[in-house]
């Protein structure tokens, strides 16, 4: 028996829905990191300005986070359009990207508690890391495996795919920057996720009206 399986619109749908649940619940777990600052005197705006400032990392690395959470889930939507087919290796690179997804509540906990510690971000551009080489074989395997729709163009997949392994070694880069000034770091990590955000619309999928 082979193991690609015939197109099933309702199987899709499934793996969709979990994908989405699960970055869902990664943007939810974000948000309960963020706690209420505890002012004293809660009358006196100077009093809680300070105590804001105090919660102000937190809020930072919710941000970083949560942008990352969110581009990836644009980009994962752009992937699984052209999804036409799928196997036991495929659910299988989906759950090992999901299960990565799942780990950044993690990261933003890490990095609002020691936003000074260069070990911080180094765990965070390690997690990003991981994150675009499991995107790396995933859709290597999708285009080798011919689970995208015929319509997909191919030439921009394979271009992405190449660009990849580069990718990873900017963020080892911007991850390493932390050790010379972690708000330098921070920033450019901020700026690095946005990108999804206004890059993503090339990933085009041309499909056939069914």
């Amino acid at each position: 028996m082979s193991n690609k399986t015939a197109y099933n619109h309702k199987d899709l749908e499934r793996i969709t829905m979990f994908n989405d649940a699960v970055f869902a619940i990664a943007l939810t777990l974000l948000v309960l990191e963020l706690r209420l600052p505890e002012v004293k005197n809660c009358t006196s705006p100077n009093a809680m300005l300070a105590e804001l400032k105090h919660v102000l990392p937190k809020f930072s690395a919710f941000l970083l986070s949560a942008l990352l959470v969110g581009g990836n889930w644009i980009s994962s939507f752009q992937m699984q359009r052209m999804v036409v087919r799928m196997d036991i290796h495929y659910l299988v690179w989906m759950v090992v990207y999901l299960i990565i997804i799942s780990l950044f509540p993690f990261c933003c906990s890490l990095i609002g508690e020691y936003p000074d510690n260069p070990m911080s971000f180094v765990v965070f551009g390690g997690l990003s890391m991981m994150l675009i080489i499991c995107a790396y074989f995933y859709m290597s395997y999708c285009l080798r495996k011919n689970l995208l729709h015929e319509d997909t163009d191919f030439a921009e997949v394979k271009k992405i795919i190449k660009m990849l392994p580069i990718l990873a070694l900017v963020l080892a880069s911007i991850a390493a920057l932390a050790f010379y000034n972690t708000k330098l770091s921070f920033i450019i990590f901020i700026l690095w996720n946005l990108m999804p955000f206004f890059t993503t619309k090339n990933f085009k999928v041309h499909q056939k009206e069914e």
